[in-house]
Formats: structure tokens, C-alpha cells, sequence
């Protein structure tokens, strides 16, 4: 049997719009988001090898999409070029500023969290050092500093 992308539209577009919608709060955004997919789908389907793999290679593309819908929104700041051309000293400065911010925001943490940023951020540990240090698991250590910097 050999697809096309209105047999695949029409079995699948409802399901991934769902999903979408699920993901999307704006329906206008979730329906862009399906037509990228169909549109992914249309150009890609003649590289689908195994047509029992239709569905999760669907579902893959789907969750990228929503990925890079996400990853588009992200604010993006511009750097003037006067901050490129601090003087040294000014370097020093800043950098005490902002250990001092830093460590204001990690104080504002809970307790664990504050554990885990004070010890990767300020002191300077890999995260494996603070897994041992803290008595906690490599893959706990990483969890807590990731929480933290949310």
C-alpha cells in the first residue's frame, strides 16, 4: 500500500490537532502548528520506510513542531554596543553586582534548590561534586540545579 498525504490528512489531522490543541493555547497558533506538520509531512512522506512507523513518525513531528513553536516565542535581547566596550574595572564591578543579585535570587529559593545553585553557581562544583556532597543521586543533583535555575 502506498500513502499519500490526503489519506494521511484525512486519518490523522483530528487526533494531531488535539494534541496540539493540548500543547497550544491559541487555536489560531495550534492550527499553524498542524498545517507546518501536514506541510513537513507532504515534502517527507516518501522517506517513511516502514508504514507501520506512520503514526509515531507523526506524532514525532508534531511534538518538534510544538518545540520550535516554543522555541520562537522566547524573548530575544538585544546587546547595545557600548556594553561590549566596558573598561575593565567596570568588568570587576559588574561582576560583584551581580554575585550579589545572584545570590539575592538563589536566597529567595526553597532550601534544596538554594543547596544545589549555591554550590554550581557560586562555588563553582560540577554537578556530580554536589551530587556526592549533598548524598544525593548524579541524575538528583541535576534535577535540583535545572529546578533551581527555572
Amino acid at each position: 500500500m502506498t500513502l499519500n498525504s490526503g489519506d494521511v490528512w484525512s486519518d490523522f489531522s483530528q487526533r494531531l490537532r488535539s494534541l496540539i490543541g493540548a500543547k497550544v493555547a491559541d487555536p489560531a497558533d495550534a492550527d499553524d502548528i498542524l498545517q507546518e506538520v501536514f506541510l513537513k509531512v507532504h515534502l517527507r512522506l516518501d522517506t517513511l520506510q516502514d508504514e507501520s512507523r506512520l503514526a509515531p513518525w507523526l506524532y514525532q513531528i508534531t511534538r518538534h513542531a510544538i518545540t520550535d513553536y516554543y522555541r520562537g516565542r522566547r524573548p530575544m535581547v538585544e546587546l547595545h554596543e557600548d556594553l561590549a566596550e566596558t573598561p575593565a574595572a567596570d568588568e570587576d564591578e559588574a561582576a560583584r553586582q551581580l554575585a550579589v543579585g545572584l545570590r539575592e535570587m538563589i536566597g529567595a529559593l526553597p532550601q534544596p534548590y538554594q543547596e544545589a545553585l549555591t554550590l554550581t553557581e557560586i562555588e563553582g562544583l560540577s554537578q556530580k561534586e554536589v551530587a556526592e556532597k549533598l548524598d544525593l543521586s548524579y541524575s538528583g543533583a541535576k534535577s535540583r540545579v535545572q529546578r533551581g535555575r527555572r
